[in-house]
């Protein structure tokens, strides 16, 4: 029997793509191994979901002030006290002390986050110091982990270019998306949820951040030119917990007119978002930078045509299921948002293809290839 470590410290109810994965982890996990010891460590200030209760799965609750306090400090006494054999963490660095087998897990490298932060003059000086941090720690983590596993290819291949990691140390893992991400059970939901937002004619829908790589204002622009231009009669709207003045988008809003056409929803729940995926005509992601998409997944699995980036990791994870463009091209943005919105025969179709896509992605495989990996550590 091993004793492995996961660090689920991200986890809580309204978590996102991180604490999915680490809450879907240990539910897969849970199924899988009813014979190693696992010590789940969760960070005691988050509200969390319900976990699956065995007697191999212990839960610890920690105090956290701080990451780099937990990593440097906190984390090599819990190694030494738990006598880990494996500690599988989501983390960008790794202690300088700790002699144990790590698994690090990445959606995406931290370069692109840490340039644009670090630009942000909305950042506290715990935040600046943060970033700096992760950027000193990334490369000797990636040194020290025994096994990195990533979610899409094009992260493997960042890693490969950008640090020299030898590719046999690097092992792509594809996530999924929760079960209650699928097509809405009857016609009168979708009208209900249109209704809820004003949008009886129907709406675009599109998820955004205070971070920039979301490209809103690029949505923003596109749309605009398919309401004005062509006609088109849905809504846009914006789900997420965004700061409007300091992204600037109420100024964009106003200038190009758009104030009864734009709905900002702010952060939902995951039934809630469920059914705005569900009643939408149409899901934009012209992403910048994505390590693996996880929205674009959960869009596709309630049946909903996509259109998103032609660059890193997206073009790997819709394949043929949706419309690829450029990221800057507002032009062919809303060209295609176009194509979906007025062509029946093509909409049907993407519908079709994102369900199909959809399936190609499933924790519980996700789970299993986990457990390989660990099993082929221990095995070494």
């Amino acid at each position: 029997m091993a004793i492995i470590g996961l660090d689920t410290t991200y986890l809580s109810v309204t978590g996102k793509g991180v604490s999915r994965y680490q809450y879907n982890l240990i539910k897969g996990l849970a199924q899988l191994d009813k014979k190693n010891c696992y010590y789940i460590f969760l960070n005691k200030k988050n509200i969390l979901p319900e976990l699956p209760r065995q007697e191999n799965f212990h839960y610890i609750r920690i105090y956290i002030p701080n990451r780099i306090c937990w990593d440097q400090f906190q984390l090599p006494a819990i190694i030494r006290k738990y006598k880990l054999n494996i500690y599988h963490t989501t983390a960008d660095t790794l202690p300088i002390i700790g002699q144990v087998k790590f698994v690090l897990f990445l959606f995406e490298i931290p370069d692109y986050r840490i340039e644009s932060m670090l630009q942000s003059s909305y950042n506290s000086l715990y935040a600046k110091i943060s970033y700096r941090y992760t950027k000193l720690f990334f490369p000797y983590s990636l040194r020290k982990t025994k096994v990195i596993i990533t979610s899409s290819n094009s992260t493997k291949k960042d890693l490969i270019q950008k640090y020299g990691i030898d590719e046999n140390k690097i092992q792509v893992l594809y996530l999924a998306c929760d079960e209650q991400f699928c097509p809405a059970k009857d016609e009168n939901s979708l009208l209900v949820t249109r209704k809820k937002y004003n949008a009886e004619a129907g709406y675009v829908l599109h998820i955004s951040s205070s971070d920039p790589r979301d490209n809103t204002p690029v949505v923003i622009r596109a749309y605009q030119r398919t309401r004005y231009e062509s006609k088109i009669p849905q809504k846009l709207i914006i789900c997420g917990n965004i700061g409007l003045e300091e992204m600037k988008f109420e100024k964009l809003i106003r200038e190009l007119s758009l104030k009864n056409s734009i709905i900002f929803t702010g952060r939902l729940s995951e039934k809630e978002l469920a059914a705005v995926y569900q009643a939408a005509d149409l899901f934009i992601e012209p992403s910048l930078y994505e390590g693996f998409g996880l929205q674009v997944i959960e869009a596709m699995a309630c049946g909903i045509p996509v259109i998103t980036s032609n660059v890193t990791s997206l073009p790997e994870i819709v394949g043929d299921a949706g419309i690829l463009v450029s990221p800057t091209d507002i032009e062919s943005l809303a060209s295609a948002m176009v194509k979906i919105l007025t062509d029946s025969g093509l909409n049907q179709t993407l519908r079709q293809k994102s369900l199909e896509r959809a399936k190609f992605f499933s924790w519980d495989r996700a789970a299993q290839e986990t457990l390989d990996i660990y099993n082929k550590l221990l095995s070494q």
